[in-house]
């Protein structure tokens, strides 16, 4: 079973949590589940830093109080940033998935929460990331996204420090308002009056007032449990969709969440509470982080002061480290607060999910210090895998224990796991076989680099005349098309070329092509595979220049993105390249 496990993580490390391996012969299949689990480790020492050099033997894990036998181990070790390389000019119109220097093996996702902050902490956490990115190191991968009435990518992960302050600055100028959260001055008047009401009930005549002030109150409230109910609804949702998002990328990704305040209904925090079935949905978000590999490094969007071991009453009280102004509600009697956004209960949240997922919580008031400290912790890092010992899965919670054998360092690790319900694993079973290349197709996702190509993307000349067939499978497509010849030239590297008996080296690879908006809305899309036949006297040119191969695309005006991949099914190899069409009409012009 162990030899199985290790074969599959090699063949398919993208899987992460639950996998299977499948051995046939001519009479008979023989199909074997087992779960491996990966817990991503970060070592630090007393002063902070990332430790390395550690191996297998430093480590013990332990899953519900049993000793586990570590299957698999692999340090993360990224090599210190140094210059980017100088690269040839490429031609007009030409790009290429080459990067001009190795990347990190982690991937970094800025997300701006303004479903829960409010706009004025939205500001100032743009500000402050604009400031860290105009010095981010060469090699980082960082994508941006904001969550308001729903999720949306502002960029996709680029290495180009420029494109990212550009994208967040745009954003500077226009500040999120949640649809779910009253405004201050909304608040206000709502304090007043009822303050107003108060006031009345203690005149003559008052008991009936005192009634009708209650039941206002419990109106109230109830309304505003069920915004809250809906806000953490969306709010897992949309981590949810981030981790199906980032499935496809190997390695960890690091979800540095910017945010204001949490809603109230997460476990562990709900006892005294109703309305709020919100556990399963929990459970499912955690599930889907850890299989995603994300850790989460939430950063409290207020520059709260306090440390963690003044809440609940002990310590000082810690609102004399709010902004000066603010008060610090309390839950009432239906678990819920009047007055957003909530402090109080920003710490305890945020330290939630950075222990379920193995990131860390901020809270100081240097947000380019903590964004720095985040992305550089989260990219130095060992992965463990362990097959438990105990394999029946009935939907339980498992706690993991890493530790190091002689405990001098900290570590920073996903605590748990929830094991599948039976349900869950008859839908797992079922399911039909995966795309490979089509989860790394998706807009804003990362260059795949195990293949290599160049790509030249120009206008067809001529254009098509009206009424032409289109180019590629969206039969919806309608309205001004321009249509583009893209001509790929892909490095024999990486794949897997079988020379036959003529001495002509061949493959069957697959080929895609995404058109999407800027919101990540597909326009137009083709996949073909294509039989590469490279012939002894073509096999220099292919070495030097590319195997050239081109197709017919068309897309709408706008600011559109090209979306570029080619895999190798029989090495499991990809290669992705994603364009700005905008950049197209730029070059030509």
């Amino acid at each position: 079973m162990v030899a199985l496990v290790l074969g599959f993580l090699s063949a398919a490390p993208l899987m992460g949590q639950s996998n299977m391996q499948v051995i046939t012969d001519p009479e008979a299949t023989l199909r074997i589940n087992g779960r491996a689990v990966l817990v991503d480790v970060v070592v630090t020492d007393k002063s902070g830093r990332a430790v390395p050099g550690l191996r297998k033997n430093d480590f013990e894990v332990n899953e519900n109080g049993k000793r586990q036998e570590i299957d698999f181990f692999e340090p993360h070790f990224a090599v210190a940033p140094g210059e980017v390389a100088t690269a040839q000019p490429l031609p007009p119109n030409t790009f290429t998935n080459v990067p001009a220097v190795a990347p990190n093996e982690a991937v970094n996702v800025l997300l701006m929460d303004a479903l829960n902050t409010s706009m004025r902490d939205q500001m100032y956490v743009r500000l402050q990331m604009v400031k860290y990115l105009a010095s981010l190191p060469p090699g980082i991968r960082v994508g941006v996204f904001v969550l308001g009435a729903r999720l949306r990518i502002v960029q996709g992960f680029t290495t180009d420090s420029t494109l990212l302050r550009a994208s967040i600055d745009r954003l500077a100028g226009k500040p999120s308002t949640s649809a779910l959260e009253s405004t201050p001055d909304e608040r206000t008047a709502q304090t007043s009056a009822m303050g107003e009401m108060n006031s009345m009930a203690q005149g003559p005549g008052g008991a009936e007032l005192a009634q009708t002030i209650a039941n206002l109150q419990s109106f109230l409230d109830q309304s505003t449990s069920f915004e809250q109910n809906q806000q953490l609804q969306i709010t897992l949702d949309s981590l949810q969709t981030i981790a199906h998002y980032l499935t496809g990328v190997p390695g960890r990704k690091n979800l540095i969440w910017f945010v204001g305040s949490f809603p109230l209904c997460l476990p562990g925090l709900t006892s005294s509470m109703t309305g709020c079935p919100y556990e399963d949905e929990y459970h499912k978000t955690i599930n889907a982080l850890a299989a995603a590999r994300v850790s989460v490094y939430p950063v409290d969007a207020h520059g709260l002061l306090a440390p963690a071991d003044d809440i609940g009453g002990a310590g000082r009280d810690i609102s004399s480290s709010l902004p000066a102004g603010t008060s610090l509600p309390l839950p009432n009697a239906a678990g819920t607060v009047s007055s957003s956004p909530n402090p109080y209960f920003s710490f305890i949240n945020t330290e939630t999910w950075a222990e379920a997922t193995g990131g860390k919580a901020f809270h100081g008031n240097g947000f380019k210090e903590e964004l720095a400290e985040a992305i550089d912790n989260g990219s130095r890092y060992y992965t463990i895998a362990y097959t438990p010992k105990d394999r029946k899965e009935i939907g339980r919670e498992r706690k993991i224990d890493v530790r190091t054998v002689d405990g001098q360092f900290k570590l920073a690790y996903r605590h748990s796991y929830f094991e599948q319900t039976p349900k869950e694993l008859k839908i797992a079973e079922a399911a039909p076989a995966k795309d490979h290349l089509r989860p790394l197709m998706d807009r804003g996702m990362p260059s795949f680099t195990e293949l290599r190509y160049r790509v030249k993307v120009e206008p067809s000349n001529p254009q098509p005349a009206a009424g032409s067939p289109h180019a590629g499978d969206n039969s919806d497509l309608n309205g001004p098309l321009t249509r583009y010849t893209v001509r790929f030239f892909l490095a024999p590297g990486g794949l897997n070329l079988i020379q036959g008996p003529d001495g002509v080296r061949r493959q069957t690879i697959e080929v895609a092509l995404m058109a999407y908006s800027q919101d990540g809305k597909p326009l137009n899309w083709q996949v073909r595979s294509i039989g590469l036949a490279i012939r002894p006297e073509q096999n220099a040119i292919a070495q030097s220049s590319g195997i050239p191969f081109h197709f017919d695309f068309d897309a709408p005006p706008g600011d559109v993105y090209l979306r570029t991949g080619v895999y190798d099914a029989s090495t499991s190899r990809a290669g992705t390249l994603e364009i700005p069409l905008t950049s197209i009409t730029v070059a030509r012009k």
